[in-house]
């Protein structure tokens, strides 16, 4: 039903619009004539040049005229300017044509009497879910030719009247391309105060006042254009202009406003709807933003009245609909049925805290957003930002610079705080099999603030396999022959409160290792998103500020795993400049390369005078993001670690001689006090792990090529000036698994000779195995904080974890079960079989 009634709302104005005449009538009365006095030209202003710009308003009559005299200069001209199009709301105006011509070597050709004015409906923010219904109207010439001058003026008449006699405006006197002449008139009533304020060195007006009018007169030559440089702020606008308004303060402004945005008089409580009644008061603030922003739709409807005024909230709540307007007023008016002090704020996103350099004005604003304060601290949402994430301390907020809070008593425009930079953080393992071979290569990212806000919604409207394609095609950019080894993983479960997403992606990389001009194979490691967070348009001979975007933070780590041990030099890199700070570490550790880069966008907007330094140094960022690793025979040579063979000897006699003397002396009282039971039950699986435990820790002992001598070179050289602590580290895990290993060969004897020290060896052996990983870990994150990724860090917890459930099932287990007590009765030597007959009778 809404889509019918869309579509009859679309098709119905052009219908209307055939049925208004666009009449053809003599100049207005009150309007100058005016002419333009040269045709000068210059070749190189493209296609068309503008003789004259001729724009009148009259406020008492609500009536504004405009008049354009253009010349042709080629064939795209032609093209360009051969119809004559004019946009008007018919809801309250009527417009009609005046004048159209064509002069040709001096001869007047009159057009506006042979011509049909054709109107029709263009909605050109429908791509925005906006509609006006505003008419164009459509005259298209015939018989233009190069070197012709088209001329034409036309009026409309009717003024909004939500501006209930309030008038704003701005007339340029400066264009992008050059205008012989600007003519600007205004006419007004002497009882109705005119301010207005001159920008980037406009001329003042000439005022003429009679009995009935004050007329408001610029007439200035504008042939030099203004040029802007590439990438300048959306708010930079240095072009000469007047700005003009009959609004004396920003609180008429606000008064105007709050007529528009009336609160109902009853509560519009859907609290109990969304089934929050009972959640806490901040709960109960956040769901009713992410009700407003997700489940209430962004339409407007912005005919007439429609474009200031927003509908009742009882009426978008039903409908399910609405503008910035609509949305804002439905938001304050629930949190205000919160108890919560709640009120809709006017900005400009483009100029942003711009206007307050401009006069007070009531059509200065283009968006409309949410101040709430709850605990005494101000808040600002806005509600046509779906897919929002965070809690009220985690919200994110567009940079709108300031804004007019639409309350009473409300006198001056108001400040909206920055919000948190947003993060990227990506974490990489990339796992060669072996050299001029394959990879794998997992991807861990998360996003936070707009980042996350951005990609949630990505993730929400993008079918998944277009997402796996357009993933597939950014990696092969680097990677070829990559292809997927599993689904991409979205997880937003903390969107309520911290605001951040995580995005989990495995690839294949076959043939990953390309070659050089001299033969030698290499890999490459490069920051693809970087890259293209610091594609920077250049610009050359600056002159006007350079705009960055919105500042933000971004980390990646790539971890490599060699199948070999690699020496690789350790550097750590910064490059420094005005807004930003760039950070790349390199550090190896044996067969493990940590690459790790950083960016920090501090700043929104760089002064001229700072572009050329920033864009050298961009430059020199974008020089050092690649790593290549490049294979030379000659630095996998195996060199054995006498140090390693001396830890493993002493080690090995110091294990079997106090494993000896454990299974000769440690004999402890059997507690079992009924017949020997046989190995079974559920004590068969712990027998399954101890055997199998041996056989992977020496599989661990030897994938980590411990018996090599760049492993003990690798932490000595180490930068971190932790080198003496790695060092010792490095040799207690060496012991320890050892030891351990000899313990577990242990564990297996007494196990199935079934002695009474199992039951508390194996519990000390289950400890082991959760509490040293876990210091092991602690201590390795101190020392070398940057050594383990995230997807790495998860691995080892997620062993840690095993190891703790493991822990918690067995050690009870073995302190407690009948079974173990019956099973485990014997002791060493020649008393085995005796303690055990005595124990059974």
């Amino acid at each position: 039903m809404r889509q019918l009634f869309i579509l009859l709302f679309v098709l119905g104005f052009p219908l209307m619009g055939q049925s208004q005449k666009i009449k053809k009538t003599k100049l207005p009365k009150w309007v100058h004539p005016i002419t333009y006095e040269s045709q000068k030209t210059s070749e190189d202003q493209g296609g068309y040049a503008y003789l004259l710009l001729d724009f009148q308003e009259n406020i008492p009559e609500q009536e504004l005229y405009r008049h354009y005299a253009i010349k042709i200069m080629n064939t795209e001209g032609i093209q360009a300017m051969s119809d004559i199009d004019v946009g008007y709301d018919p809801t309250y105006q009527k417009m009609a044509f005046h004048q159209i011509r064509l002069v040709r070597d001096g001869n007047v050709i009159d057009r506006l009497g042979e011509s049909t004015i054709n109107v029709f409906q263009r909605e050109t923010q429908m791509e925005r879910s906006l509609y006006d219904g505003s008419l164009t109207a459509v005259v298209n010439l015939w018989d233009v030719r190069e070197g012709d001058i088209i001329e034409y003026a036309y009026s409309i008449k009717g003024f909004n009247p939500i501006n209930k006699k309030n008038y704003a405006t701005t007339f340029y006197q400066e264009y992008t391309s050059p205008v012989n002449r600007i003519y600007n008139r205004i006419v007004a009533s002497p009882s109705k105060k005119i301010y207005y304020k001159l920008l980037e060195g406009a001329t003042p007006p000439k005022v003429v006042t009679t009995d009935q009018t004050t007329e408001y007169i610029w007439d200035t030559d504008a042939s030099r254009n203004m040029m802007y440089d590439t990438n300048v702020p959306p708010w930079y606008d240095i072009q000469k202009r007047v700005f003009i308004t009959t609004f004396k303060d920003w609180g008429a402004v606000a008064d105007w406003a709050r007529e528009l945005y009336t609160f109902p008089n009853e509560k519009l409580n859907i609290s109990q709807e969304l089934m929050i009644t009972e959640e806490p008061i901040e709960e109960r603030i956040v769901q009713l933003i992410r009700f407003v922003q997700d489940e209430i739709r962004y339409l407007g409807f912005e005919s007439g009245i429609g474009a200031y005024k927003p509908n009742k909230p009882l009426k978008v709540y039903q409908q399910r609909y609405g503008d910035c307007k609509d949305k804002s007023l439905l938001l304050a008016s629930l949190l205000q049925n919160e108890g919560i002090v709640s009120f809709p704020v006017l900005v400009n996103t483009q100029i942003q805290d711009g206007i307050q350099e401009l006069l007070p004005s009531h059509n200065i604003f283009d968006h409309c957003i949410v101040y709430f304060n709850f605990e005494d601290k101000d808040y600002f949402i806005d509600p046509t930002s779906s897919n929002q994430g965070g809690n009220l301390e985690n919200l994110s907020f567009p940079s709108y610079g300031v804004g007019l809070l639409v309350r009473p008593n409300e006198n001056e425009l108001r400040t909206i705080p920055e919000t948190q930079k947003s993060q990227i953080i990506i974490n990489e393992v990339v796992k060669i099999d072996s050299i001029n071979g394959g990879a794998t290569l997992d991807i861990e990212t998360e996003y936070t603030g707009s980042k996350a806000n951005y990609i949630r919604s990505y993730f929400n409207t993008t079918p998944r396999e277009t997402i796996r394609k357009e993933y597939l095609n950014f990696y092969s950019n680097l990677y070829p022959n990559i292809q997927f080894a599993g689904e991409i993983r979205f997880n937003d479960g903390l969107r309520s409160s911290y605001n951040s997403v995580y995005i989990e992606e495995s690839y294949i990389l076959d043939n990953a290792w390309s070659a050089t001009e001299e033969g030698l194979d290499y890999f490459e490691v490069y920051p693809l998103v970087l890259e293209s967070l610091l594609n920077y348009p250049s610009s050359a001979q600056r002159k006007m500020p350079y705009y960055l975007g919105e500042p933000y933070s971004f980390s990646q780590k790539t971890s490599l795993e060699l199948p070999e041990n690699w020496p690789v030099e350790n550097t750590d890199k910064t490059i420094k400049g005005d807004g930003f700070k760039y950070t790349n570490t390199i550090k190896g550790y044996g067969s493990r390369i940590n690459i790790a880069f950083t960016y920090d966008l501090s700043k929104e907007v760089l002064l001229a005078n700072e572009v050329a330094s920033f864009q050298e140094k961009n430059d020199e960022i974008q020089n050092d993001l690649s790593f290549y690793l490049t294979h030379d025979p000659a630095m996998s040579d195996f060199k054995l670690s006498w140090i390693s063979i001396v830890l493993f000897m002493v080690s090995l006699a110091s294990g079997i001689f106090f494993a000896l003397k454990i299974y000769k002396e440690y004999n402890p009282n059997p507690s079992g006090n009924g017949p020997e039971q046989a190995i079974g039950g559920w004590l068969v699986l712990p027998a399954i792990g101890l055997v199998l435990s041996p056989i992977l820790l020496l599989v661990q002992i030897f994938d980590q090529d411990t018996f090599n001598h760049t492993m003990w070179s690798a932490f000595y050289n180490t930068e971190s000036g932790q080198s003496t602590a790695l060092l010792m580290l490095y040799t207690a895990e060496q012991c320890y698994n050892y030891l351990f290993l000899i313990f577990n060969i242990l564990l297996i004897i007494l196990f199935f000779k079934k002695r009474t020290s199992l039951p508390r060896l194996i519990t000390l052996y289950y400890a082991l195995s959760f509490v040293v990983p876990l210091l092991d870990l602690f201590l390795v994150e101190q020392l070398m904080p940057d050594q383990m990724g995230t997807i790495e860090t998860q691995a080892t917890y997620k062993d840690i974890g095993r190891s703790f459930i493991g822990a918690l099932i067995w050690i009870p287990y073995f302190a407690v079960s009948q079974r173990v007590k019956n099973t485990f009765l014997r002791v060493y030597g020649h008393m085995e079989q005796l303690q055990t007959q005595n124990t059974i009778s």
